[in-house]
């Protein structure tokens, strides 16, 4: 734990700057979060030490070669910094950018894709129930999937295309959307946990089948949307858990045949983890229910991956995920649902602890497509925490 200091004036000050401005980081990516770090770090002494920081940063190089993809390199960047303000309480923030692969034509649009995943305040304090509460641009509380979002994390190179690529429109009168979203919403999370269970809830601004994203090119309007959820761990290394999630996934300003109370969706989530030996495998599979124009329409994701520890440098990884988009249904006549397939599998070599080289072979097959596309990939990562 850190030593208490006798002087949190200045970084208290902050903390009340960063609740006010925690609104206008929508349209400003890091002005506000840049100017809290260097408020912080150059506080004196007797406020702040390095104990009392947490950075590190993570860069992703990849590249695919095959059929169908753009076999040029691919950089990510992404950065995490926290500051702890006071007992139990530390403001973080996670900018993100990409470099994308050339020709492609978010290469052609900006040089950087810029985006802010997280930035808020949050409440730690342990005990027989260990509590959390996080305010702010906040990783959205449903989908397991988020938890390999940062390069050093993925067990494989590939991210979970499911969350990122749109399925076909099944109701023309509405925005696209995904059966699950890498999203970053604005809200607020309270967890809590036991040695044999732990429960959240959380409240956000946009549902999780749309990305919301603090510098993304395009952002939904603003709707409330409840998530809860909860897990139990019978025995060490073993969890099972559920999640529920429930709002508008459309606005009546993002309709384009009026619907007074917009459209709702509900989304179920089941989710498993089982870690014994050198081994860690875990999986999920989300059901979510849509309100259409012709009646609702259910979209299904899942995956199952697991990653086997060889040596202390080397180890293999395998994921197998797939989407199921509802068909299009109009008026007069209804169309046939379309998959999502990837299989992706990875062997990794540790060569220094901040780098970690990998090579796949990976296998995808895009909505409605009728073949599905073979490729090799190899990345190098480098992730260092320094301090």
């Amino acid at each position: 734990m850190y030593e208490d200091q006798p002087d949190h004036e200045d970084c208290e000050h902050v903390v009340r700057d960063v609740l006010r401005r925690l609104h206008a980081l929508r349209a400003a990516l890091t002005s506000h979060s840049v100017a809290l770090l260097i408020a912080c770090v150059s506080a004196p002494a007797s406020a702040q030490s390095t104990t009392r920081v947490s950075f590190d940063s993570q860069i992703g190089v990849d590249l695919f070669r095959g059929e169908n993809v753009n076999d040029r390199p691919q950089v990510i960047v992404d950065i995490s910094a926290a500051i702890r303000v006071g007992d139990n309480w530390q403001v973080y923030v996670r900018p993100w950018l990409r470099l994308p692969r050339p020709g492609t034509p978010t290469a052609r649009a900006v040089p950087w894709d810029k985006q802010l995943y997280q930035a808020g305040v949050r409440y730690e304090r342990t005990g027989p129930i260990s509590t959390r509460l996080d305010a702010g641009y906040i990783v959205s509380p449903v989908g397991l999937g988020l938890l390999d979002s940062r390069p050093a994390l993925n067990p494989t190179i590939a991210q979970h295309v499911a969350y990122f690529i749109p399925m076909p429109p099944f109701d023309p009168t509405v925005p696209v959307q995904r059966p699950v979203a890498s999203t970053y919403p604005l809200g607020a999370l309270l967890m809590m946990s036991a040695d044999r269970w732990d429960a959240r809830a959380a409240i956000v601004n946009s549902a999780p089948t749309r990305p919301y994203v603090v510098g993304a090119a395009t952002r939904p309007r603003q709707t409330p949307v409840v998530e809860v959820g909860g897990g139990v761990t019978p025995a060490v290394g073993l969890r099972f858990g559920a999640a529920v999630a429930h709002g508008r996934y459309a606005t009546p300003r993002e309709i384009r045949i009026p619907a007074p109370g917009g459209r709702t969706m509900t989304m179920v989530s089941v989710e498993g983890e089982y870690a014994f030996r050198y081994t860690r495998i875990n999986s999920e599979i989300v059901r979510t229910s849509f309100e259409t124009l012709a009646g609702p329409a259910a979209a299904y994701e899942w995956f199952v991956q697991g990653i086997q520890t060889l040596t202390p440098r080397w180890f293999v990884a395998a994921r197998n995920e797939r989407a199921s988009a509802p068909p299009l249904i109009t008026g007069t006549a209804a169309g046939a649902r379309s998959t999502l397939s990837t299989v992706e599998t990875t062997a990794g070599y540790r060569v220094t602890p901040d780098i970690t080289l990998r090579s796949s072979y990976y296998a995808r097959k895009s909505y409605n497509a009728r073949a599905w596309d073979n490729q090799v990939a190899v990345s190098v990562v480098w992730a260092h925490r320094w301090w």
